[in-house]
């Protein structure tokens, strides 16, 4: 009987290519196998194929905010094996604010007082403490972002951040909403821009899309846009057709500004149509009937879209009986998390490569 034919390496690198970036134990597994396959898989060209093959970073946990005796920050895997320890973020009086290109941004308190920003690398476990600027303001939230003007955002791991940080103050007989960006390059922060506007800041997490972020305001009822490349704000009125609370900002199906609310038990999705100066108007999309894709329990069940996945059409849905991810348009359900009172869900995405892994991944 003829031995077997071996595979030649670039053969080998092809199969490898094509193991799913959503499930990391696949390729930390993979490397085991031999060395010649330990090899291929710590190239740095292959890994650099590997996420361009791949395109979108995999979802591979969520981060929320919980309350006993004080804020503290949890990480709750969406894998089967995970690269984070359950301890990771075990610190009293931090808040999760958001997570973009491989890093979460979290707030220190100190008696309701923020004291500092915190850019965390949850692979690297890498920190970097960003002072917060002097402001009066009682409502206020942060973003993040990768700071290099030329990188595709399939490994921001390392290299240089922006932190924007927007807050709303009561100034004479109006509010105003002005934000100012922090880069790491300079540990500087920029003079502040500001708007006048009777809405008040919330601390969600933000829609990075076509240049700009988009925050919500007063329980998502209007839309703060600020500009990243005129370095303006506007406000944008949401759809007004929602139960309370109301809907957040989403990426939609054109990978512009959307918007995505619950009422009657109905998901309605939304696209909008902006102009330089704010926005045309909104297009309605789908409309998804929650309890056929659910498993709730009762005609009175409790129906929130708490979160989403920054450039897909993974959303979060809160129910009296778990946190879901809905898969927008194949209305795949999964269940990721347990009953619990959810402000917003941040959601983490990174590829985590066996470069990254040096022995972290654990089984969950």
């Amino acid at each position: 009987m003829a031995a077997p034919v071996e595979l030649i390496d670039d053969a080998i690198a092809e199969i490898l290519l094509r193991l799913p970036p959503d499930d990391p134990a696949c390729l930390v597994r993979a490397s085991l196998v031999c060395k010649p396959w330990r090899r291929i898989l710590s190239d740095p060209a292959f890994i650099r194929r590997y996420r361009e093959f791949h395109r979108s970073p995999p979802l591979l946990a969520f981060l929320h905010n919980i309350y006993d005796d004080g804020s503290i920050a949890r990480i709750v895997p969406t894998t089967s094996a995970s690269p984070f320890s359950q301890t990771a973020l075990d610190c009293r009086n931090w808040w999760i604010v958001e997570c973009r290109h491989g890093r979460a941004l979290l707030n220190s308190f100190d008696r309701l007082a923020p004291t500092g920003l915190i850019v965390w690398d949850p692979i690297t476990g890498e920190q970097q403490h960003v002072p917060v600027p002097e402001y009066p303001d009682l409502y206020y939230t942060a973003a993040v972002l990768c700071g290099s003007e030329c990188c595709h955002h399939l490994d921001c791991h390392g290299g240089p951040f922006l932190v924007v940080f927007v807050g709303t103050h009561h100034e004479e007989d109006t509010d105003v909403t002005w934000a100012s960006i922090y880069s790491s390059e300079t540990s500087t922060w920029s003079p502040s821009i500001s708007i006048q506007l009777d809405s008040y800041i919330e601390e969600r997490p933000s829609l990075l899309t076509g240049g700009a972020l988009y925050f919500s305001l007063e329980q998502g009822k209007r839309i703060l846009k600020l500009d990243l490349v005129r370095h303006g704000l506007c406000v944008i009125d949401a759809p007004d057709v929602y139960e309370q609370p109301e809907g957040i900002v989403v990426t939609a199906e054109d990978g512009g500004l959307g918007f995505a609310g619950v009422k009657d038990g109905n998901l309605y999705l939304w696209s909008g149509q902006v102009s330089p100066d704010g926005i045309a108007g909104w297009v309605q999309g789908r409309v998804i009937k929650l309890k056929t894709l659910l498993p709730i329990l009762g005609p009175l069940a409790s129906l929130h879209v708490i979160g989403f996945v920054e450039g897909t059409d993974i959303i979060f849905m809160s129910t009296d009986i778990g946190v879901f991810t809905i898969m927008l348009k194949s209305e795949q359900v999964r269940k990721v998390g347990e009953r619990g009172s959810y402000y917003a869900i941040v959601p983490y995405m990174s590829f985590y490569t066996p470069d990254l892994a040096k022995g972290r991944l654990t089984s969950t």
